[in-house]
C-alpha cells in the first residue's frame, strides 16, 4: 500500500529507514492516509436531514486546503464552510459558517504503525446565529495509524479521539464540551484507483448529557492525474440524533 512520503518519514524519525519501511514511503494520491502530509485542495458539498418533525435541512459547501510546513514535520489544514439552513415553511439562511484551523504532527512512525497528535481551533465566524455555534473552541486530537492491520494488504486503520471545548464566545449560546471517537478504516484497490472508507463514530456531548452513534461510508475513485472524487453517505445508528441522514460529495486535487 502506498502511504507516506520518504521525505516525511526521514524528517519525523531522524533515522535511516529499513527496507520494509521504505516500501511504505511511496506516493499516495488518494488522499485517504491522514498522516501523508501532501499539499492538496478539497471541495465538498454536504446535505443533512435534521431530526424531528420540523423537516429542517442543513446544506454546507466546504473549501479545504492542506499543506506541510517545517520541512514536512507539521501539517496545516484550514476549512472554510458556506452554510445554508432551510427550516420547513420559512425562508432559508445562507452565509459563512465557523472556520476551523488544525495543526497536526506525527511524533512517532514505524514500519507497522504511527501516532499523530494535533490541535484544532473552531472560530466563531458565522454570519448568522443558526449557521454556527457562537463559540470559539479548541479541540486537541490524537490517533493511531496501523498499516495493513492483520496482514490485510492495501488497508489502513486509524482510531482516534478528540475533545472539543469552548474558550470564548457569546454568553447566551450553549457551552461546548464533547468527546468524539471514531474508527477510521480504509481499503485501497491494488491498482490504487479506488477505495472504500468505513468510519463509525461516537459523539459524547458532556454539556447536554447525550450520546450519539453514527456511521459514514466513503466510496472514491481516481479521475485523472492526482485528482479524485468520492461520495460519502452517513446515518444515525444509535443514541440521540444529530441528523437522520447525511450525504457528502467531494473532489480532491493533490500537488507534489
Amino acid at each position: 500500500m502506498k502511504t507516506i512520503h520518504k521525505a516525511v518519514l526521514l524528517l519525523l524519525t531522524g533515522t535511516m529507514l529499513s527496507a520494509p519501511a521504505l516500501a511504505l514511503a511511496q506516493d499516495d494520491d488518494t488522499g485517504t492516509n491522514p498522516i501523508n502530509f501532501t499539499k492538496d485542495f478539497r471541495i465538498y458539498m454536504e446535505a443533512q436531514n435534521l431530526p424531528g418533525d420540523a423537516g429542517n435541512s442543513l446544506f454546507k459547501q466546504t473549501f479545504e486546503y492542506r499543506w506541510p510546513v517545517l520541512g514536512g514535520k507539521l501539517q496545516v489544514r484550514t476549512r472554510i464552510p458556506v452554510v445554508g439552513f432551510s427550516p420547513e415553511g420559512d425562508s432559508s439562511t445562507f452565509g459563512l459558517g465557523d472556520l476551523d484551523l488544525r495543526l497536526l504532527t506525527v511524533p512517532y512512525v514505524s514500519r507497522r504503525f504511527a501516532i499523530a497528535t494535533g490541535l484544532e481551533t473552531f472560530f466563531d465566524s458565522a454570519t448568522n446565529d443558526v449557521l454556527g455555534s457562537g463559540k470559539t473552541a479548541l479541540a486537541p486530537v490524537v490517533f493511531f495509524v496501523a498499516f495493513n492491520p492483520g496482514g490485510l494488504k492495501g488497508t489502513l486503520l486509524a482510531p482516534g479521539y478528540q475533545y472539543v471545548f469552548d474558550v470564548a464566545g457569546e454568553s447566551d449560546r450553549s457551552d461546548i464540551r464533547r468527546s468524539q471517537i471514531d474508527l477510521f478504516f480504509v481499503w485501497i484497490s491494488g491498482d490504487q484507483k479506488h477505495w472504500i472508507v468505513a468510519d463509525p463514530q461516537i459523539v459524547l456531548d458532556h454539556e447536554n448529557d447525550t450520546e450519539t452513534g453514527l456511521i459514514e461510508v466513503e466510496v472514491g475513485q481516481m479521475m485523472f492525474g492526482a485528482t479524485s472524487s468520492y461520495i460519502r453517505p452517513g446515518f444515525h445508528i444509535a443514541g440521540d440524533e444529530l441528523y437522520d441522514w447525511n450525504i457528502e460529495l467531494g473532489f480532491k486535487v493533490i500537488w507534489r
